[in-house]
């Protein structure tokens, strides 16, 4: 799902509960991209989301529980994008790494948070739920790259590192892209660097 960066935004009338919450995401992500996770407060999305606390609170237990949601929407877009039509070695391989710049490219803002907190997530325990959540993200693959060395189609290499040489040059990628320093047409961004994630880890 795409979500644009919000500023602050005049509340509408009679919107529906399923809107009003949309809303509210929509304004979290805002300030979480102009002020960090770390620095925005329930108020700031108050006063960018027009809602009121208790409507906040209404869906969300507090701020942890809004950065949640926007990274559920983030590793559910990015699963989606990456759905192979084959489950050869190859076609996931390619799949996973071609599916991250895919989604990425289409939300830029999405993407971005999520690179926040996944490396927040490393180094604060808060953080436990957040980072468990990033790892259920990534179970397919890595269950299928085990399967594949098993079967000697990949190397025999243990999962974080085999992640790092799929995943890390298009985040690196993604992190110039979606702030403007890089610009490849996304369809060819999403097959060089699902065929560099390929030749990283075949057999």
């Amino acid at each position: 799902m795409a979500r644009a960066a919000a500023k602050k935004v005049k509340p509408r009338k009679r919107l529906t509960g399923d809107e009003r919450r949309e809303s509210i995401l929509d304004a979290a992500l805002g300030c979480f991209l102009e002020k960090g996770y770390i620095a925005t407060t329930i108020n700031d999305i108050r006063e960018a989301s027009g809602a009121t606390t208790g409507s906040i609170y209404h869906f969300f237990d507090g701020k942890g529980a809004l950065a949640m949601a926007l990274l559920e929407d983030a590793v559910a877009g990015w699963s989606g994008e990456s759905t192979s039509t084959s489950e050869t070695p190859e076609a996931v391989v390619k799949a996973s790494a071609a599916g991250l710049i895919s989604w990425g490219l289409k939300n830029p803002e999405l993407f971005r948070f999520m690179d926040e907190i996944r490396t927040l997530a490393v180094t604060a325990p808060e953080f436990a739920d957040i980072a468990d959540t990033l790892v259920e993200g990534q179970s397919s693959v890595s269950t299928s790259f085990s399967k594949f060395v098993k079967a000697k189609k990949v190397k025999d290499l243990p999962w974080p590192a085999a992640h790092s040489l799929i995943f890390g040059p298009a985040y690196n990628y993604l992190r110039l892209a979606t702030t403007g320093r890089a610009r490849i047409a996304a369809k060819r961004a999403a097959e060089l660097f699902g065929d560099a994630a390929w030749v990283a880890v075949k057999a």
